[in-house]
């Protein structure tokens, strides 16, 4: 299915851009020329995003505080009552 007729891009198109790492709309417009004629695909293309209802990618979501761990990351101590200023890991969880 088309997404943007001005500029025939496709589903699909938009898809691989996305699982290629675009996040915003500005990315979509930047790689594929989306809404950059009309506009009037802007609102179905955005639907495409991460967080989207057609979105196949799933938004990353911080979930260290729920679990009562710092958000940016947990500090990984070498043995008991090494100090806290190792390296930090970031905790993501798909939803």
């Amino acid at each position: 299915m088309y997404i943007c007729i001005c500029n025939a891009v496709t589903e699909r198109q938009v898809r691989a851009c996305v699982d290629a790492g675009a996040v915003t709309l500005d990315d979509l417009q930047i790689d594929l020329g989306v809404a950059t004629c009309c506009g009037t695909c802007a609102a179905t293309a955005s639907e495409y995003l991460p967080g989207g209802r057609c979105s196949s990618v799933c938004a990353s979501v911080c979930h260290a505080s729920a679990v009562g761990l710092p958000a940016q990351g947990v500090a990984i101590a070498a043995a008991e009552g090494a100090a806290a200023n190792g390296p930090r890991i970031p905790i993501v969880a798909a939803a």
